[in-house]
């Protein structure tokens, strides 16, 4: 479309308009202001025009400065005496570096506060060293130094139009938004700066019809001579708003909303709603252009929040969600921070407070719904729960919105992936919500919720509630409870990160006969409050989060002897461990509840309790075997192994670890064991991580074994099915770890003693009728087999027959290819109990010599990979092809036909090959036993014949 260029007139006036406009906003700004932060306002410009070393923020004299076009205001050379008596602004300076000085944000409008910070653009020629730019930067951050001492919070930005018109940034760090928005930053930019010195933008003189081709029109204005481009700077043209900015908008105004979730709610509102009129959308800043052209310069017509705030409005009506629309508005009343049920006298006859009232007037807002706002410091957490709820989740909806929107129209994000990790990341540590995380409740909605007293509930399906104030002892209303957890550890962090403790805070417990005990609570509270939530940093958050340190409670609130202590008696005995207390075997740790603090700043407390509870919290801690392993090959140890008070575990590359425990029973005992547990489990597997640890509690046993999947842990409920554990083969040696206090006068203790890789061991114990056998492999898998003891050392010898062929075939196979060159060590021992003791011992035995081991006949099987099994009796070949299921019974004719005595006592294999060349000697003797098994039955069902019985 072809605009009429204007004349020299129409510029003139649309010039001093906004001019006018620029006027009146920075009275409205100073008239908020206290006398330093006036003096600030009016000293910006010359801090940057002047460079004297009686001036705030000199760096040296080769410093730039000198702002083109700068002529001194009345207030800004009051300000310079105020500064620097004496000191005069030259005329005329040479080397002018500085194109324009300008504040955006807040000041002049419904949104200032005397709070408000100043955003301070500050445009330097396009061409400047790097050199110098380092020079000038650190002016900027001298001169924000000195603003703060006047109690003005400044930042200064340096802006290189050129690169700003490209849409390079900087990183999101701080209070620069980096890649994550440019056209709509400008947007705001234009709708809301207001000009302190230098030159002025050029979009103010393009009237909005020419929006679309702004460059064009400028072209025209220059080449006809309408315009002196050396008074004009360009920021840049907005004809629309790419679709690739939504994405980072979003999630720089959640980032931004973590401290301010109103005046984010507001930007991300307005935010979705430019998306929601893609590809056809209208700036704000094209309203606020179109009313001063039309000749409307008063701040309240002009300000840029209510023009927000009647799009933002407008949009949701439409949509007709009314609790959105009451959200936005109470955001709106709240940015404008004027309290009108209780203003000051100086504020009453403001135009910010006649045009908040007004507002408040069309929303039929009563006299009490006013002061239920204003007392918005007085809110119960419980509310302000609520409405950060409110908040939050209006907030995330407009996000997924933007981001649904960006994932169709944008297939490139104006947001580089350094940005994106770190906002994402940020957002996910204070949004993220999971069972047991720590939130904050309080994003900027009151300002402390610190409480005099707070109440803990122990309801009756045994769920802690914490209860600001005192209970009022009606189970059925529900809104007095801020936070139910069967975790009261989880309520005491709750309330430490979220401020409501303070030192004399008094803490109520209900019913008053409590399982917690008032001693206990104090512990536990001393501990509580020493933790400080502490901000990520940036390095942090573009990293995964790591656990920084834990914190582990034992049985809190919880007695493990209450069914005694309630009688005033407690149970006394010699066998002390927590985990197999007493004869009675009782497991006195219940409950286990673990703080982890993470390095995005994340508190998350992990509930285990049952008898489980122990090891389901090992495991869980044994999940971070690769961050010890990193930290340890990082060189990266801290502690004292040799102070029994040091964090456990540090000294291995480990996370800090600390354990408490106050309960009724045994508490520094229970503590001992923890600690002692957790170091030792952790120590085991830093140094053997490819070794299983076996822990006993109570009853029963419990395996922990490191997988590709991670820390695996299996439960034995007894002794039988923990043998079936431990014979699981091995790809290599990795044998058994024993807790200390396990299997204490079991065999097992001893033959784990006695593991070596790479040998055969075999063992033999008497008990009663009984004769129990285990073979130790050369890898740390343990067989066991049971027999009764009249045959017991007779079936031993096939055995080691077996072994022993089973070892020269497997040498003789490998050739050249094998690590060894001669036949594997077979060890013997026979375990006995000592006289009048329950200790064991090992007593070495003879292996029979090599002429006793040979048999009569030789009798071998083949199974293939389809499992089906060949057996071989003196080289004659019986398959289940040839007999079908009468295999076994065609064998055992065939071996009581080779027998001298034709008897039908048992028979043993001496030789075994499985598929696949599997060399696993456990699953060799299991194949053996499940075969000799079969081969015996058919034996026996055989007619009896005369038999010596020595077997084969």
């Amino acid at each position: 479309m072809t605009v009429d260029i204007p004349n020299t007139q129409q510029l003139h006036q649309w010039h001093n308009d906004f001019m006018a406009l620029n006027s009146a906003r920075l009275d409205s700004a100073r008239s908020l202001l206290s006398s330093r932060q006036r003096l600030v306002l009016d000293a910006l410009p010359l801090l940057f025009h002047l460079n004297h070393q009686q001036l705030p923020g000199y760096v040296d004299r080769d410093t730039p400065c000198g702002i083109s076009h700068f002529q001194a205001s009345t207030e800004q050379h009051q300000a310079l005496q105020t500064l620097a008596r004496g000191v005069q602004i030259p005329r005329g300076l040479n080397d002018q570096q500085i194109l324009g000085v300008y504040l955006m944000g807040s000041l002049g409008s419904m949104a200032q506060s005397r709070s408000s910070d100043l955003d301070v653009w500050l445009c330097h020629h396009e061409n400047l060293p790097e050199e110098q730019r380092q020079r000038l930067q650190q002016k900027c951050e001298k001169i924000e130094r000195w603003a703060a001492s006047q109690h003005v919070e400044l930042h200064c930005f340096l802006m290189n139009l050129s690169d700003f018109r490209q849409g390079q940034s900087r990183s999101a760090d701080g209070e620069d938004c980096g890649s994550s928005q440019h056209l709509l930053l400008l947007d705001e930019f234009y709708r809301s700066a207001l000009w302190l010195a230098g030159a002025k933008p050029s979009w103010w003189l393009v009237p909005q019809q020419a929006e679309r081709n702004a460059g064009p029109y400028w072209e025209q204005l220059l080449d006809q001579h309408l315009v002196h481009a050396d008074q004009w700077l360009h920021f840049g043209d907005i004809h629309t708003i790419p679709a690739a900015e939504f994405i980072g908008a979003g999630l720089w105004q959640l980032n931004k909303g973590l401290s301010n979730p109103y005046k984010a709610l507001l930007k991300l509102l307005l935010t979705r709603h430019y998306a929601s009129q893609y590809p056809n959308i209208r700036p704000l800043c094209w309203d606020l252009k179109q009313r001063v052209h039309q000749g409307q310069t008063d701040v309240e017509s002009c300000d840029a929040y209510l023009l927000m705030l009647q799009r933002v409005i407008t949009q949701l009506e439409q949509e007709g969600n009314q609790q959105r629309v009451q959200l936005a508005r109470r955001a709106f009343y709240y940015k404008a921070r004027l309290p009108l049920s209780d203003l000051p006298n100086t504020q009453r006859n403001s135009w910010r407070a006649r045009a908040l009232s007004d507002l408040c007037r069309q929303w039929q807002w009563q006299a009490g719904d006013l002061i239920e706002l204003d007392q918005r410091n007085s809110w119960s957490p419980v509310k302000v729960y609520k409405e950060r709820n409110a908040l939050i989740s209006e907030m995330l909806s407009s996000y997924r919105f933007l981001a649904g929107f960006s994932q169709k129209h944008a297939p490139k994000i104006h947001i580089r992936p350094a940005d994106m990790r770190l906002l994402g990341n940020r957002l996910y540590a204070a949004f993220d919500a999971k069972p047991g995380k720590i939130i904050n409740i309080n994003p900027g909605i009151r300002q402390s919720l610190e409480q005099e007293k707070l109440t803990l509930r122990l309801s009756p399906r045994q769920v802690w509630q914490l209860i600001p104030g005192s209970w009022n002892k009606d189970p059925q209303d529900t809104e007095q409870i801020l936070k139910q957890s069967p975790s009261l550890m989880e309520l005491l962090y709750f309330a430490q990160y979220n401020g409501l403790l303070m030192p004399h805070t008094h803490i109520a417990l209900y019913p008053q006969h409590n399982p917690l005990s008032q001693y206990e609570l104090k512990e536990l509270l001393q501990i509580v409050r020493n933790e400080v939530p502490q901000k990520a940093d940036n390095h942090s958050l573009v990293h995964p989060p790591q656990p920084r340190y834990w914190r582990l409670f034992v049985n809190v609130g919880c007695d493990p002897q209450h069914h005694l202590s309630r009688r005033g008696m407690q149970k006394l005995s010699n066998r002390d461990d927590a985990l197999g207390y007493s004869a009675a075997r009782e497991n006195l740790i219940l409950t286990l509840d673990l703080l982890t603090v993470n390095s995005w700043g994340e508190w998350t407390i992990e509930r285990f309790d049952g008898a489980d509870a122990m090891l389901l919290c090992l495991q869980h801690l044994l999940g971070f075997l690769s961050l010890a392993r990193a930290n340890l090959t990082s060189g990266h140890l801290a502690g004292d192994e040799d102070n029994d008070h040091s964090p456990l575990s540090h000294q291995w590359g480990w996370p800090e670890i600390s354990s408490h425990c106050h309960c009724a029973s045994r508490a520094s005992s229970i503590n001992l064991r923890v600690r002692q547990l957790l170091q030792d489990v952790m120590q085991h597997f830093i140094e053997q991580p490819r070794s299983p640890y076996l822990i006993e509690a109570s009853e029963h046993y419990y395996l922990l074994h490191s997988s590709r999947a991670g820390i695996q842990l299996h439960k034995a409920a007894n002794s039988l099915e923990l043998l079936k554990l431990l014979q699981q083969p091995q790809d290599f040696y990795a044998p058994c770890r024993l807790d200390d206090h396990a299997l204490l006068h079991s065999p097992l203790r001893l033959i784990y003693q006695h593991a070596r890789a790479g040998i055969w061991q075999l063992f033999y114990w008497r008990k009663g009728n009984k004769f129990f056998f285990y073979l130790l492999d050369d890898k740390g898998a343990l067989l066991h087999q049971q027999w009764h003891d009249d045959e017991g050392i007779r079936r031993l010898v096939p055995i080691i027959r077996f072994l022993r062929q089973l070892d020269q075939r497997w040498l003789a196979q490998q050739g050249g290819n094998s690590n060894r060159s001669q036949a594997r060590t077979l060890l013997l021992f026979e375990i006995r109990q000592q006289p009048h003791s329950f200790e064991l011992q090992l007593i070495r035995r003879k292996l029979p010599p090599i002429n006793e081991l040979s048999s009569s006949f030789d009798l071998s099987a083949v199974v293939d990979e389809q499992h089906q099994t060949t057996l071989y009796c003196n080289n004659q070949e019986f398959s289940v092809w040839q007999f079908g299921d009468q295999l076994y019974h065609a064998v055992a004719e065939e071996v009581q036909n080779l027998r001298q005595q034709h008897g039908n006592y048992p028979c043993y294999l001496s030789d075994l090959t499985l598929s696949g060349h599997n060399q696993q000697v456990i699953d060799h003797l299991r194949a053996k036993q499940r075969i000799e098994k079969l081969l015996n039955q058919a034996l026996l069902s055989l007619p009896p014949t005369p038999s010596s019985g020595n077997g084969d």
